[in-house]
């Protein structure tokens, strides 16, 4: 542990250098200290040893690997991810594990897919067939797993469409009854009213919690109308495939 503290971003770059040279030894039953230690200030030193020590080294800590993105802002996230990204196989079950038991931790699996999944050949692709086909039929990142099952060919554009076509009819029926519970509410005043007040803490605080339904009707609605435009702009980039 006295070497990983050299690892500080406040630390002297020879005293850095010099343990990043030295935790290369670190025995295999010690690698669990380099993943994310002590402060956020020591993991990117923590993160450029884990990546000099290289695959099949980090084998163990691969859980722990996988668990530094999910937040790609703290420090050494985009070091790992670029490490993980190239491991191939061996990550598989461990990837297919957070989509298994994290499939409510949307913010994690999209970076997931943005950072390793969506540069993977078909081959580590078709191995997690049944998580992307699974996230494909919910709402959030499916679209991004539709895409990698059109792209590797796992499921026909035919399909894709159709399930396209499916998520948006269901969407603007939920939208559609939304709408028909509150007719009277004009989002662009409520959060034109609350504005006004967002240099009066006091009163803006007191004005969303006496609105707190209209603003949760309007953020969902918002986010619904999103959603369909996403669904448009793929259906169109899906009609182009051949």
């Amino acid at each position: 542990m006295q070497l990983i503290e050299k690892l500080s971003w406040d630390a002297p770059d020879e005293e850095k250098s010099n343990a990043k040279i030295q935790l290369k030894k670190i025995n295999d039953k010690d690698l669990h200290f380099l993943v994310q230690p002590l402060t956020q200030g020591h993991w990117d030193g923590a993160a450029e040893v884990i990546v000099s020590l290289g695959y099949p080294r980090v084998q163990t800590i691969l859980p722990g690997l996988l668990e530094w993105i999910q937040d790609l802002n703290w420090p050494g996230a985009m070091v790992i991810a670029d490490f993980l990204k190239t491991i191939g196989s061996p990550l598989i079950p461990f990837i297919r594990d957070v989509l298994q038991q994290h499939s409510d931790d949307d913010i994690w699996i999209g970076w997931i897919f943005s950072q390793i999944i969506n540069e993977w050949s078909t081959e580590y692709i078709t191995q997690l067939k049944e998580e992307l086909i699974l996230i494909s039929q919910r709402r959030d990142n499916d679209i991004e797993a539709s895409r990698l099952l059109l792209n590797h060919r796992i499921l026909s554009k035919q399909e894709i469409l159709a399930k396209l076509e499916e998520k948006k009819n269901n969407t603007e029926l939920e939208l559609h009854v939304l709408i028909e519970q509150y007719p009277n509410v004009d989002c662009e005043n409520l959060n034109r009213e609350f504005c006004d007040l967002i240099f009066k803490p006091n009163l803006s605080k007191d004005f969303y919690e006496r609105n707190a339904e209209q603003f949760s009707f309007c953020n969902k609605t918002s986010y619904l109308r999103v959603y369909l435009d996403d669904i448009d702009s793929f259906v169109e980039e899906v009609s182009y495939f051949a």
